[in-house]
């Protein structure tokens, strides 16, 4: 019996007039994500097959029908769970997006929401999301009327998913540490890094930082920087500045360099990028 593996595609869209919300719609069957972070939230729905992702420290499958979600900073990778792939739709929102949204929804300022599981069963949502996404896709769909289906969507997914009085933690002496390491990496990203000076930075051994490092996001000090460094050249794709200078400026070695580094974290090409 012949299997129902899905074609291989990928439909990126960025809406210039929702503050640059980027959605994607997708079918993978090989394609794997390295681990990676968004800055703002991510959320969609999975329309066809299994998309399995390593998640605060859970292995999660979602399947045809659920939700997916990462808040920002959030580490995480995909990849199918069979070689017939997975197919979904998904919503990147910008940074603060979704508090800014938070905050209409309580009309005062509030924390920044997330959300405690990766995967959530709601089908009704999972649904809206479906439909608001195909939407998107039509040329002719009023901005009035995506604005207004995107605020009451979001409105509804922090509303019902959105774990209430949360006590954040206050950073502890180790986290404090990798966020001046991030901050650091983030302000001299196009030039040479070396641990040295992150260890410095940090003021703890090499090793340590290392490993607290890993800990607290999931990646390398090394693989931290290389996202960032896509980020930063994704912000320079206007089609204006060649792909070639846009690498070096950003400190990646060469374009292939940038074009693997921002397949494996993004989905798709600069090139793709660049067509949208």
């Amino acid at each position: 019996m012949a299997k129902n593996i899905f074609r291989q595609a990928v439909q990126f869209i960025r809406v210039p007039e929702m503050n640059n919300l980027e959605l994607l719609h997708a079918a993978y069957t090989t394609h794997q994500f390295s681990p990676h972070f968004h800055e703002g939230h991510v959320i969609g729905v999975i329309e066809k097959g299994q998309l399995g992702f390593d998640y605060r420290g859970e292995k999660l499958v979602a399947s045809q029908g659920q939700i997916n979600l990462a808040d920002p900073g959030e580490v995480h990778n995909g990849f199918a769970v069979s070689e017939t792939g997975w197919q979904y739709r998904m919503f990147y929102l910008t940074p603060g997006q979704l508090a800014a949204i938070a905050n209409d929804i309580n009309d005062k300022p509030s924390p920044p929401p997330f959300f405690k599981r990766g995967v959530i069963q709601d089908p009704v949502l999972a649904r809206q999301i479906q439909l608001l996404h195909q939407d998107f896709e039509n040329p002719h769909t009023p901005l009035l009327e995506k604005e207004s289906r995107f605020f009451s969507l979001i409105s509804s997914v922090v509303r019902r998913h959105a774990p209430k009085g949360i006590n954040w933690p206050s950073p502890g002496k180790e986290l404090t540490a990798v966020e001046r390491v991030k901050e650091y990496i983030n302000d001299r990203f196009d030039s040479p890094i070396c641990l040295d000076n992150l260890s410095a930075i940090a003021q703890m051994s090499k090793y340590y930082l290392l490993r607290v490092f890993s800990a607290h996001t999931g990646l390398t000090p090394h693989a931290y920087l290389c996202l960032v460094r896509a980020s930063r050249a994704k912000m320079m794709m206007d089609g204006q500045i060649p792909l070639a200078d846009i690498a070096l400026a950003v400190g990646f070695f060469d374009q292939s360099h940038l074009n693997r580094v921002f397949k494996k974290v993004f989905g798709i090409t600069p090139g793709q990028y660049i067509r949208a």
